[in-house]
């Protein structure tokens, strides 16, 4: 009986330790990620952005400021779901991280005021500081897309009518609605689903990733089922049966192009929302995702492949990261989240020929992003924890 209560008594002890200790990290990182988020207009940056940098693959290889809108906007809409996981005085302050992110917004939103977003701002140039890509503003300049908005939607103020527009653009440019894809696999072509794209003279292109963050804001917003919903679900189900998530991640990803971060936006989705076609893959992704802990080997996929699980709701193993000043000191430096391949459009066999010429790749870091993952899974494994 004594030693039934003194493994008890130790058992809630243990937890409430570690709990309090996450609660105390939670916090600390929270007020780390407000403190680097841009405090004035700086000629590059706009108040209320997360500095961030991009560099060549080819020579150069120097890393040059880069004001694109998506990191800052990913971090909005991680803060936005973290929101009700979190204690009222470090809410406040996340709440905070979100107003000042979304007061940039307006400087990305399509020349004409529809409720679409560029990349970069609207009436600046194109790939800061590059040699000739800035100077390309015409040929891109009607390529607001998918990414960028449906991330903005979610952590902005809006109504039924702007998420609405959103979508009709969307099926407007979606897979069929004007050209036929060429840079998917022959059997999908044929598929209405959407477009990473979205503006009306950008060809067809899928992005397993992509696609999974557009479901997220249809689910999310509610807004009316249609076949281009279907075929999109269909597709990322076709994606997971075949295990293309990990046998072809360039290929079906070309933005964000690695497993484990393909996994963390599937899981990101399923986590959020029971869709019955993906349901049925669980215990494959959770095996999946186990294996490629043991073979990982950066701290960024550590910590979000351990988040996939636990969004799958099943157990992940402890992480050996206690604090900001370790996680700053690790391998954490230039991770990859995100990416851009120009030879996303090329039709097969020139796609995978060009998606690993590295000489036409531009990397993108965001520090601020790194730190906002590891905060991601501290609350989500705060949230799933049971004493």
């Amino acid at each position: 009986m004594r030693k039934t209560l003194f493994v008890i008594l130790f058992s809630s002890f243990s937890f409430y330790a570690f709990a309090n200790n996450d609660s105390t990290l939670i916090d600390a990182l929270v007020r780390n990620i407000a403190a680097m988020q841009v405090k004035q207009d700086d000629g590059e940056f706009y108040a209320g952005m997360f500095y961030g940098t991009r560099e060549c693959g080819g020579v150069p290889h120097n890393l040059q400021p880069d004001n694109n809108i998506f990191f800052t906007a990913i971090t909005a809409f991680a803060f936005k779901n973290m929101l009700p996981h979190l204690n009222d005085q470090t809410k406040a302050v996340a709440k905070n991280i979100v107003l000042k992110a979304s007061s940039t917004y307006p400087n990305f939103r399509n020349r004409f005021g529809y409720p679409f977003y560029n990349f970069w701002p609207t009436y600046a140039p194109i790939m800061p500081h590059t040699y000739y890509f800035k100077y390309l503003k015409v040929v891109f300049g009607q390529g607001e897309d998918a990414d960028d908005t449906v991330m903005i939607l979610m952590t902005s103020d809006n109504n039924d009518s702007v998420n609405a527009i959103a979508k009709k653009r969307m099926v407007g440019v979606s897979n069929l609605s004007r050209r036929r894809i060429i840079s998917t696999f022959r059997r999908y072509r044929d598929l209405p689903a959407y477009s990473t794209w979205m503006g009306l003279k950008m060809t067809p292109d899928f992005d397993f990733s992509v696609q999974c963050n557009i479901m997220y804001f249809m689910l999310e917003k509610g807004l009316r089922w249609v076949s281009q919903d279907t075929a999109t679900i269909d597709y990322i189900t076709e994606m997971v049966k075949n295990r293309y998530y990990k046998k072809r991640p360039v290929y079906i990803s070309p933005y964000y192009v690695k497993t484990p971060v393909l996994l963390y936006h599937l899981c990101r989705l399923m986590g959020a929302f029971k869709i019955p076609q993906l349901e049925v893959y669980k215990p494959q992704l959770i095996a999946d995702i186990r294996k490629e802990l043991e073979q990982s080997t950066n701290i960024m996929d550590q910590i979000i492949l351990r988040t996939s699980l636990l969004r799958l709701q099943t157990d992940a193993p402890a992480l050996d990261l206690n604090s900001i000043e370790e996680f700053e000191k690790s391998n954490q430096q230039k991770y990859l989240f995100f990416q851009a391949r120009p030879a996303f459009s090329y039709p097969t066999p020139f796609k995978q020929i060009f998606l690993h010429w590295s000489y036409i790749n531009y990397y993108f870091y965001c520090p601020a992003y790194n730190k906002t993952l590891w905060l991601e899974y501290l609350v989500e494994k705060n949230k799933t924890r049971t004493p």
